[in-house]
Parts: structure tokens; C-alpha cells; sequence
């Protein structure tokens, strides 16, 4: 059986931390994830997490400055000594949450810098990310993201991310495979992750084009997870998604308690 992971920081963002995860527990999902877990007390989260009974799957590490368009620091020029605490807060937070599995995120592309010399950058930072979580037996991942959603990323497309992880040559290093953002680059969804399931670490499921409940667009998302399923997946699947006003949101994942 899949195990599904409320992400906290999309489907309750309008509540307190404690009320996500009561709530994440009561509409049955099976763990949870979230980008910006750091922000909150490590205390306290692991305080619900082990009240809830929901695991921590998943978490960001920190990304730079959000709210001034920094999306990620792996690939930032002359941001070490940041990209080195933010490593730093995420091991000391997965540690403690027992979380085995860390999103890093690249960055945005810079013109004024060639590709290659931002790519190597990267390829040197996620090594020694990896370096680090790998005494801790946790796992990092890289997800591509499509640029209507986030313009500029530098980890834009799959055949990338694979080049990324391929060149980064750690063990414990896979890919965050987000199906709304393959539907939205590339389509050929279920090719797709039968393609890049031996990398996959992580999958993340919303509706296309809504970015809404699974069930909810274009796409058969009860066949894309009974195929991932069927795989012998043993991770998690993300549930990263705005829920829809509908009163009957949640049905969607019924057939998965």
C-alpha cells in the first residue's frame, strides 16, 4: 500500500503547525512533508509528530531568502558559508525527526554566469551535501521544476536532474519525482517514471492543470499511483497540492487507507 504525506505547508497553510498535523492525521494521511519545517520549533514538531503518529517523510532545506525570489543555494555564486548553515539546520532538524530524505534546491539559472561553471558549482555543492547526511544515513534529492511554476529554476527538466545526480556520483543522492511538474514539461507520465524509477527517491502527486486534489484534472492520477504501486515502490508520495473549494476534496484518497 502507497504511503501518503500531507504536505503541511500546501494543503493547511491558513493554521498553526499543531493544527496541520491533526489535521493531516485526521483526513488519514500516513505521514507528512513540508518546505519550510525549519521555520518551526524542532521541539515542538517532533512533540506533534509523535503525537500525531506521523512520520516526517520529507523536508526542504532552507532555500536562501524566499520572499526576495531566492529559490535554493546549491547553485548561487559566493553563497557557501550560507549553503553550509542551511545544510547544517536540515541535519540538525531531519536527526531529530528522523527524517531520511532532504530536498535541496539548486537555485535560479544566472545569465551573467556560463552554464557549465554554475553546473560545476552545483555538482561540488551537492557533493558535499551528501557527504554530510551520508554519516546520518539520510538521502538528499533534487526535483525539476517547471518554469511556468518557477521561472529561471536551474533544474528545469528531467533529462538534467539525471545528468545532475549521475555527475554528483554519491550513493545516496536520487530524484524527487513531482508528476504536476513532469505532466507540465515533458507529459508521457507513466514512461516517465517507469524511465527514471531506478533514481526515484521520492514522488509528489497534484492535479494538472490546477495544481489541485489527485483526481481533480487531466490526468488518471488513481492509474499513475496504482503503476507506482505496482513498482514496488517502497518511499513515499508527497501530496503537494492546493485543495479545491469542493466539499468532497478529500475523497480522493479513500481508496489508499
Amino acid at each position: 500500500m502507497l504511503r501518503l504525506a500531507a504536505n503541511l505547508d500546501w494543503l493547511y497553510r491558513d493554521v498553526p503547525i499543531d493544527a496541520r498535523f491533526y489535521a493531516a492525521r485526521d483526513a488519514g494521511f500516513h505521514g507528512v512533508e513540508g518546505l519550510f519545517l525549519w521555520q518551526h520549533s524542532l521541539t515542538q514538531l517532533c512533540t506533534l509528530s509523535r503525537e500525531t503518529a506521523l512520520p516526517v517523510a520529507l523536508m526542504n532545506a532552507p532555500a536562501g531568502d524566499w520572499d526576495q525570489g531566492e529559490r535554493g543555494l546549491a547553485a548561487l555564486p559566493g553563497r557557501e558559508a550560507d549553503f553550509r548553515q542551511s545544510i547544517a539546520v536540515a541535519a540538525e532538524y531531519a536527526r531529530a525527526l528522523n527524517c531520511s530524505r532532504i530536498h535541496i534546491m539548486s537555485g535560479l539559472r544566472l545569465n551573467k554566469m556560463p552554464f557549465d561553471e554554475q553546473y560545476t558549482l552545483l555538482i561540488t555543492r551537492l557533493r558535499n551535501a551528501c557527504d554530510v547526511f551520508a554519516a546520518f544515513n539520510i538521502e538528499v534529492v533534487i526535483e525539476p521544476l517547471n518554469s511556468e511554476d518557477m521561472p529561471g529554476y536551474f533544474v528545469n527538466s528531467f533529462p538534467l536532474a539525471q545528468n545532475i545526480i549521475h555527475d554528483t556520483a554519491r550513493a545516496n543522492i536520487g530524484l524527487q519525482f513531482d508528476i504536476y511538474h513532469c505532466q507540465k514539461m515533458h507529459g508521457n507520465v507513466i514512461n516517465n517514471i517507469r524511465h527514471y524509477q531506478t533514481i526515484t527517491r521520492h514522488y509528489q502527486i497534484a492535479s494538472v492543470p490546477g495544481r489541485n486534489e489527485p483526481g481533480s484534472g487531466e490526468l488518471n492520477d488513481a492509474r499513475i499511483l496504482k503503476l507506482i504501486n505496482q513498482l514496488d515502490y517502497q518511499g513515499w508520495v508527497g501530496c503537494e497540492y492546493h485543495p479545491s473549494d469542493s466539499p468532497s476534496n478529500m475523497d480522493w484518497i479513500t481508496p489508499y487507507l
